[in-house]
């Protein structure tokens, strides 16, 4: 894939839909002072290009009943890592799965309800005979999180 440059305008299409992308082109014209058509033709291309691939909820887990967000460390038999990965990627309480160089060779961020779940999940993983051990971390603050930055 090319390199895509993007322009001013880009930019801030990129940034309102990253505050809020269910923004109809209407009102992104208005905050921007554009016409609608220049917009829509923008942000259409701005998809076709791969920049935005999709719009969606974002959920606020604590007020759920998740109040347990884990950052789990493993290490993994090296011929059995992308199986581990795929795995791992099933799991419903897993939000994310990392291949990562180091000590470990797969992280993964977790949200559970409570202490029990986060417990029961991680002795079921360690049964997957190609996991030789694991770290568990509980995050007590989100300081950021968040799945964009900004554009400059």
């Amino acid at each position: 894939m090319s390199h895509f440059e993007l322009d001013e305008l880009d930019k801030q299409i990129l940034n309102l839909v990253i505050e809020r992308c269910d923004r109809s082109i209407r009102e992104l014209s208005k905050i921007l002072d554009k016409s609608p058509t220049l917009v829509s033709k923008r942000l259409q291309r701005l998809k076709n290009f791969g920049i935005i691939t999709k719009c969606e909820a974002v959920l606020d887990y604590k007020t759920m009943g998740y109040s347990i967000l884990a950052l789990i460390l493993l290490k993994v038999d090296g011929a059995h890592i992308e199986d581990v990965e795929k795995t791992l990627s099933y799991e419903p309480n897993v939000r994310a799965v990392y291949d990562i160089t180091g000590e470990f060779d797969v992280a993964l961020i977790a949200l559970f309800k409570n202490v029990d779940e986060l417990d029961r999940f991680v002795k079921k993983i360690l049964r997957n005979p190609y996991i030789k051990s694991s770290t568990t971390s509980v995050v007590f603050k989100a300081v950021k999180d968040d799945i964009n930055i900004k554009v400059f």
